[in-house]
């Protein structure tokens, strides 16, 4: 049974891999499913036996990212509550930034090529409210409710567009590039550069 599991989720993953494989190449919107069979080396009853159709292969991609980086936040804010102060964020930062670069070609695929920005909008609207949870656990005091939501914004539509500007420059910047940008910004302020 336990192998049978393992070759369902290999298949499938298989199908995912062919999909973004192809966005490589070609805008989602032209990419056909059996294009998708063909390159995953799978038939399309096994296609439709994982997905509806090719919209459900996109958001099964976006929920499946979105978990991922749900876990790994709600993981370091419980860390985070244990910090006495806040001025290197970069452990909480390089964590998050693993996922995503674990997922570099899908995250670039979904923001960059799929020709839609359901995802993007998606993903920043995840980002807020996981900011919004952040500031309101790690804060020792009071925010008001309208800073507090253009704080999120501010932050998640900052964050989102450093994680879109990556996926597709991943080559010429690594991790630890990002990471210390996002927590020299984080915790220095915009204004540090400039001086």
């Amino acid at each position: 049974m336990e192998n049978r599991r393992e070759r369902t989720k290999e298949t499938k993953q298989t199908i995912v891999n062919a999909f973004i494989e192809l966005l490589d190449s070609k805008d989602a919107l032209h990419i056909s499913v059996i294009e998708i069979t063909k390159k995953a080396h799978v038939d399309r009853g096994t296609f439709y036996r994982y997905f509806e159709n090719k919209q459900a292969l996109v958001e099964d991609c976006e929920e499946n990212f979105l978990d991922k980086l749900y876990f790994v936040h709600r993981n370091l804010l419980s860390e985070a509550q244990k910090m006495e102060n806040y001025s290197d964020m970069s452990n909480f930062i390089e964590q998050i930034l693993a996922i995503i670069e674990t997922n570099i070609q899908m995250v670039n695929a979904l923001l960059n090529k799929t020709g839609n920005i359901s995802f993007q909008e998606k993903l920043r609207e995840f980002l807020m409210e996981q900011n919004i949870v952040t500031l309101k656990q790690l804060t020792k005091h009071e925010i008001p409710e309208k800073q507090t939501t253009l704080l999120a914004n501010y932050a998640s539509s900052a964050i989102l567009g450093i994680i879109k500007f990556w996926s597709s420059n991943y080559q010429g910047y690594t991790r630890k590039d990002i990471v210390s940008f996002i927590n020299n910004v984080t915790v220095n302020g915009i204004l540090r550069f400039i001086k």
